[in-house]
């Protein structure tokens, strides 16, 4: 069956999908559904009337299957626009879409990671329980995420889509991996692309008081088969293209007030094109210097009214 929009400009699309969010949030507001769904329709319609000059003419009907991966484009785009970058878009190939800075592209990839399948696939959380969470297999679905997107990188400079000198902003979406979006003691993104383990205390025995805190040296994460994966992705030449990772755990229930106001900005400290701070104070923002990690709290910045989202 054809996918037929409900309306002329409405986001969401008639017919079979397999995406059950999708399915949720287009139908459950028709069948008196709880207060949520009904306002997060609203919103996904709200970003689509300011995206759908961006989007490409597949863009609704891949919504269908990939919802996510589809929301997370446009809320990330409508986010930017908000803050008054000027979004270009080449084609359907490439990253989503680029902006100028002082006469540099900046170019921004939008990935939603999933769970993973397999042995090294992470499990749901399960409410009511007390369980450990699998924080190894978690950080490889961003570290997985990250190497497909060198790939594609490399695709788009052969095609010349990207050229060297451009900068790259790789947006992860952690919503789609169970517990991604919560962390620990430090956000599992940074965790997969630096050598950050388990936070440690010291505690004097006598006294019982601590003496000392300190993150253990992880290089690496072990999948089920047994094969190493390297989490100091930040430190490897094979992954200076990346000038920062912006992340993110939003979906259409689960978002902040204001547009953007969980994004972390974390800065690759080997990138070949390093991204100015400036360009994202509004974000908290995360740099790594002599193996330190210092967090920037984000910079109230005077946005237009995005009252309506």
């Amino acid at each position: 069956m054809r996918a037929k929009a409900s309306t002329d400009q409405s986001f969401f699309l008639d017919g079979d999908c397999t995406d059950p969010a999708y399915r949720n949030v287009r139908d459950n507001p028709r069948n008196n559904s709880p207060l949520n769904l009904t306002k997060a329709k609203a919103f996904v319609e709200s970003l689509w009337t300011r995206y759908r000059g961006l989007a490409d003419k597949h863009f609704r009907q891949d919504a269908m299957n990939h919802f996510l991966e589809r929301f997370w484009e446009m809320y990330l785009a409508v986010t930017l626009i908000e803050r008054c970058f000027q979004l270009m878009r080449i084609g359907g190939k490439g990253p989503e879409f680029y902006f100028l800075h002082n006469g540099r592209k900046i170019w921004v990839e939008a990935v939603v990671p999933g769970p993973g399948e397999g042995e090294d696939r992470v499990p749901e959380i399960r409410y009511g329980e007390i369980y450990t969470v699998p924080t190894e297999k978690i950080l490889l679905r961003f570290t997985n995420a990250l190497v497909e997107k060198r790939n594609k990188y490399k695709q788009a400079l052969q095609q010349k889509i990207i050229v060297p000198d451009d900068l790259y902003l790789l947006a992860i979406n952690s919503r789609g991996i169970p517990h991604g979006p919560f962390g620990n003691t430090m956000p599992f993104f940074v965790q997969a692309f630096l050598p950050f383990g388990n936070l440690t205390a010291l505690i004097n025995t006598r006294t019982r008081e601590v003496v000392d805190t300190f993150y253990q040296k992880r290089e690496n994460v072990i999948k089920a088969k047994g094969s190493p994966v390297s989490t100091t992705a930040f430190l490897n030449p094979d992954f200076a293209f990346v000038s920062a990772v912006l992340n993110s755990g939003v979906d259409c229930v689960n978002r902040p007030d204001k547009l953007g106001d969980d994004f972390i900005i974390l800065h690759n400290p080997t990138a070949t094109h390093p991204l100015d701070p400036a360009v994202f104070e509004w974000c908290e923002q995360m740099f790594f210097e002599d193996d330190k990690l210092e967090r920037r709290p984000r910079k109230e910045l005077q946005s237009k009214d995005d009252s309506n989202l």
